[in-house]
């Protein structure tokens, strides 16, 4: 735990700086100067050296933390994990493996349903005379199915630790592979042995065939998937296995899910659910929640007759990143356009939420004459000042002033949060995200949209933190020039109670773009999750415009 002591006392020590009001209205003064003189500019590299410190030395802490989940000694641990020594017998289960998996301290491995080979395997794996961590397949006492369990060494060799894989590999993952990427029955299969942590040599073992076979079929893989190399792979595998398990109805689920591929060889995934000839409306997912709305909020669409598509922003879900739009968000107009024409759309309303509402004013003027009109939810202003977001929470601040100051620093602070969130789990997601935000945190109160939120969560950093960084940046960036290339009308919905974008920032946008407003009371940030009717109403013939 000393690691995780170092690390929460250096958080503490960045904020402690960040939000210190002297400090920031300094770096405020001083953002809001361009850094024009050389005595600005001097001070300005004091701070973010400062910051940039503190970002080498939290690199070396995390590098140094677990890398496999909660820690053992944590009691709500809800992955299952015990330790074997050499005799290989149970060690301290946690809760979750003696309730799960029925296991109890001292008792011999050899009385778990494991094959021969496992037993063999691990033997081998615990006396040092193989390095490869096997894969354990123990029955969960609930529900019957299949657990799967990786290992790991502790203390040298002196004892194994064992410890639950999240999302074993289901038909769910293989169907989805097959539609997104033409995956055969037999890759298929090599693919999910291979996510779920067994060697080509074992996967040839276990298939019966040659490990040239095994090698020429994931060489077929990496060129059907567009992949580089075997942990760019599994990285989609495993991205692909845990998005296609996150809704009940799979097959459901897989009808929706589509992938086009752009003129430029980037994929772009996306839902499309609702009427199939309704009023098409693209939805532009924002920070949170991810590209899904509540299951009642779907269901009603086909009633209204709309044509929902949720196209997945670049870095998150399975879209491929486009570092193009970071100078210029408004060539997403481009991938608009080209899912525009697939789809044969016309008569649209773009529809933004967040980080995908400043995205989507920037990228309207590329579905020209397609376009219908654009909404966006809970927007964040362009920002043409550091002091916009001087009345913003804590949190939003250090990130806007990151965002703005210091790359390196944003990056720190994106691996720590989402190191945070995956530690503490999804009970403490809303007041890790919401605090000081009453409305968001009593919408969270709803186990759906906590559910959203949590798993939406998964789905912005499902390619790592560039999806994070890069919606800071957008957020933190004066794009009001890229909004004014719109050639449709702007109706903007936002909540009474939102804390993290006030009331007062909306109107004075809506004000200089000439855009209407509809203010949802008691609703705060989250609006499109906990308040889904008014944003619905919004987007139909009798909203407003």
């Amino acid at each position: 735990m000393e690691h995780q002591d170092d690390i929460t006392s250096l958080i503490g020590s960045i904020y402690a700086t960040a939000v210190d009001t002297e400090g920031f209205a300094a770096l405020l003064e001083l953002a809001d100067t361009r850094l024009n003189n050389d005595t600005h500019r001097r001070r300005f590299e004091a701070l973010r050296s400062n910051f940039e410190t503190h970002v080498v030395r939290a690199e070396a802490l995390i590098g140094a933390l677990p890398k496999t989940g909660l820690s053992q000694e944590n009691p709500n641990d809800p992955c299952p994990r015990f330790d074997l020594d050499r005799r290989l017998h149970v060690i301290s289960p946690n809760p979750a493996a003696q309730d799960l998996l029925g296991l109890c301290d001292g008792a011999p491995l050899d009385t778990l349903e494991l094959t021969t080979d496992t037993l063999r395997a691990i033997k081998r794996f615990a006396t040092g005379q193989s390095d490869h961590a096997p894969v354990l397949r123990l029955t969960r006492k609930d529900t019957g199915k299949p657990m799967l369990l990786r290992c790991q060494t502790r203390g040298g060799r002196e004892t194994v630790q064992c410890f639950g894989v999240d999302i074993p590999w289901h038909d769910g993952a293989s169907s989805a592979m097959r539609a997104l990427y033409e995956l055969t029955a037999s890759e298929n299969e090599v693919l999910g042995l291979l996510v779920e942590g067994h060697s080509p040599q074992e996967v040839a073992e276990v298939r019966d065939r040659s490990i040239e076979t095994i090698r020429q079929q994931i060489k077929a893989m990496f060129r059907k998937t567009g992949t580089t190399g075997t942990p760019e792979l599994l990285h989609l595998g495993r991205v692909v296995c845990v998005s296609s398990a996150q809704i009940e109805d799979t097959t459901r689920a897989q009808d929706q899910n589509h992938a086009l591929r752009l003129p430029d060889g980037r994929s772009m995934s996306y839902r499309d659910i609702g009427s199939p000839t309704g009023r098409p409306i693209i939805f532009l997912h924002g920070c949170l929640g991810g590209n899904r709305l509540p299951k009642a909020a779907e269901t009603k669409l086909g009633r209204l007759g709309l044509r929902w598509i949720a196209p997945a922003r670049p870095w998150h879900g399975s879209s491929d990143g486009w570092p193009a739009l970071v100078s210029d968000p408004s060539r997403y107009g481009e991938d608009l356009r080209t899912l525009a024409d697939r789809l044969d759309l016309k008569d649209i309303t773009l529809v933004g939420y967040d980080a995908g509402a400043a995205l989507a004013c920037c990228a309207a003027g590329g579905l020209g004459a397609r376009l219908r009109r654009v909404i966006a939810l809970a927007i964040t202003p362009p920002m043409q000042s550091m002091r916009d977001f001087a009345a913003a929470p804590t949190q939003q601040r250090i990130l806007a002033l990151a965002a703005k100051t210091s790359v390196p620093f944003l990056r720190y602070l994106s691996i720590v949060g989402d190191r945070k969130l995956r530690l503490e789990g999804r009970e403490a997601f809303a007041d890790t995200v919401f605090r000081n935000a009453p409305a968001d945190l009593r919408a969270c109160c709803d186990p759906e949209v906590l559910d959203l939120m949590w798993e939406g969560h998964f789905f912005h950093v499902a390619q790592g933190n560039d999806s994070f960084i890069n919606d800071c940046r957008l957020i933190a960036s004066d794009w009001s020039a890229k909004a004014k290339l719109m050639c449709a009308p702007l109706h903007l919905v936002h909540g009474g109670a939102d804390q993290i974008v006030p009331l007062s920032r909306a109107r004075s946008f809506a004000q200089s773009f000439g855009a209407s407003l509809t203010v949802i009371e008691h609703a705060g940030h989250s609006l499109p999750f906990s308040h889904w009717l008014d944003v619905l109403h919004a987007v139909t013939e009798d909203g407003p415009e």
